[in-house]
């Protein structure tokens, strides 16, 4: 009986390892997937941001989208392309395959400040800065080899750093935008009342956790 109960166990085992496809968890070599837990982590937490910076972008007003608040930085369109020129030119240094018609040649900084430059009204801000997020979400499981050092900005640091700078970047400039529009007096609108709270409505309070 327990010869049979053992020949089963091993049978079942064998079915279960038969069903699992071939480089599931593991490139071929041995090597993981770029897809692991620090990528799928660091994408939805870049996709938290974009929704973000979408939102409020969509909640300022058209004719605020070159406004700054002094002369010596950004305008409001100019940060958000600069978020969307980051996304587009970092990852291809890091070894994705550059989107289509947004190859930055050898000078990045250049290309986003013409980009920021040419890219100002709202409707085409906002398009070019989805554009952007759905290339970084495409583009970043190709990415490889995260412990190899490169140098892009500054001393040589790991692919991961890159990838971590990306993602900061993103918030920074949030912060930023949020800044802005709360000088223009735009709340974010994930700070507003609930619609069906009257009485907060009434007090006039953001009941938002943040910002």
């Amino acid at each position: 009986m327990r010869m049979k109960k053992a020949v089963t166990l091993i049978a079942l085992v064998v079915v279960a390892l038969a069903t699992v496809p071939a480089g599931a968890d593991h490139h071929e070599g041995g090597e993981e997937t770029a897809m692991d837990g620090y990528t799928a982590d660091l994408i939805a937490n870049i996709k938290s941001t974009e929704e973000k910076l979408v939102a409020l972008a969509e909640a300022m007003p058209a004719d605020m989208y070159g406004w700054a608040p002094s002369v010596e930085v950004r305008t409001y369109s100019e940060t958000l392309i600069h978020v969307a020129g980051a996304n587009f030119f970092i990852l291809p240094m890091l070894g994705a395959a550059p989107l289509e018609g947004m190859d930055s040649g050898e000078n990045p900084m250049a290309a986003m400040q013409k980009m920021e430059a040419e890219i100002t009204t709202k409707d085409d801000v906002i398009a070019k800065m989805k554009k952007s997020f759905a290339y970084v979400y495409e583009a970043l499981p190709t990415i490889t080899d995260l412990e190899e050092k490169v140098a892009l900005f500054g001393p040589p640091a790991s692919k991961r750093s890159y990838l971590l700078i990306l993602q900061g970047h993103a918030h920074e400039h949030l912060g930023q935008s949020i800044a802005y529009a709360r000088s223009v007096g735009v709340t974010p609108p994930w700070s507003q009342p609930p619609a069906d709270d009257s009485e907060a409505a009434e007090g006039g309070e953001d009941q938002g956790d943040e910002y």
